[in-house]
Protein backbone atom coordinates (compact mmCIF):
# COMPACT_ATOMS: atom_id res chain seq x y z
CA UNK A 1 0.00 0.00 0.00
CA UNK A 2 1.18 3.53 -0.83
CA UNK A 3 4.14 2.62 -3.07
CA UNK A 4 5.36 6.23 -3.28
CA UNK A 5 5.52 6.59 0.50
CA UNK A 6 7.46 3.34 0.75
CA UNK A 7 9.67 4.51 -2.12
CA UNK A 8 10.55 7.68 -0.23
CA UNK A 9 11.34 5.52 2.82
CA UNK A 10 13.76 3.47 0.73
CA UNK A 11 15.23 6.47 -1.09
CA UNK A 12 16.07 8.19 2.20
CA UNK A 13 17.25 4.90 3.74
CA UNK A 14 14.82 5.21 6.64
CA UNK A 15 13.95 2.36 8.96
CA UNK A 16 10.46 1.54 10.20
CA UNK A 17 11.50 3.13 13.49
CA UNK A 18 12.44 6.33 11.62
CA UNK A 19 9.10 6.37 9.79
CA UNK A 20 7.26 5.89 13.09
CA UNK A 21 9.23 8.69 14.74
CA UNK A 22 8.30 11.14 11.95
CA UNK A 23 4.61 10.74 12.78
CA UNK A 24 5.04 10.23 16.52
CA UNK A 25 3.95 6.62 16.90
CA UNK A 26 5.59 3.32 17.83
CA UNK A 27 7.14 1.06 15.21
CA UNK A 28 4.32 -1.44 15.77
CA UNK A 29 1.69 1.26 15.22
CA UNK A 30 3.50 2.37 12.04
CA UNK A 31 3.49 -1.22 10.73
CA UNK A 32 -0.22 -1.51 11.44
CA UNK A 33 -0.94 1.78 9.68
CA UNK A 34 1.00 0.73 6.59
CA UNK A 35 -0.93 -2.52 6.35
CA UNK A 36 -4.34 -0.92 6.93
CA UNK A 37 -3.64 2.37 5.11
CA UNK A 38 -5.16 4.29 8.02
CA UNK A 39 -3.05 7.36 8.66
CA UNK A 40 -4.56 10.40 10.40
CA UNK A 41 -4.59 13.75 8.61
CA UNK A 42 -1.85 15.00 10.98
CA UNK A 43 0.32 11.97 10.16
CA UNK A 44 -0.18 12.54 6.44
CA UNK A 45 0.82 16.19 6.84
CA UNK A 46 3.93 15.16 8.80
CA UNK A 47 5.07 12.86 5.98
CA UNK A 48 4.29 15.45 3.31
CA UNK A 49 6.31 18.05 5.17
CA UNK A 50 9.19 15.69 5.93
CA UNK A 51 9.54 14.48 2.34
CA UNK A 52 8.52 17.76 0.69
CA UNK A 53 5.90 15.99 -1.43
CA UNK A 54 2.19 16.52 -2.04
CA UNK A 55 -0.40 14.28 -0.44
CA UNK A 56 -1.66 13.11 -3.85
CA UNK A 57 1.81 11.79 -4.65
CA UNK A 58 2.80 10.22 -1.33
CA UNK A 59 -0.52 8.53 -0.69
CA UNK A 60 -1.35 7.44 -4.23
CA UNK A 61 -2.46 3.83 -4.46
CA UNK A 62 -1.81 1.34 -7.24
CA UNK A 63 -3.71 2.48 -10.31
CA UNK A 64 -3.83 6.15 -9.28
CA UNK A 65 -2.42 8.80 -11.59
CA UNK A 66 0.54 9.50 -9.26
CA UNK A 67 1.38 5.86 -8.41
CA UNK A 68 4.86 4.80 -9.45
Amino acid sequence: MFPNLLGQKALHKLTEEDMARIIGVSRTAYQSKTKSGRFTPAECRAYCQYFGKKFEYLFAEDGDEYAS
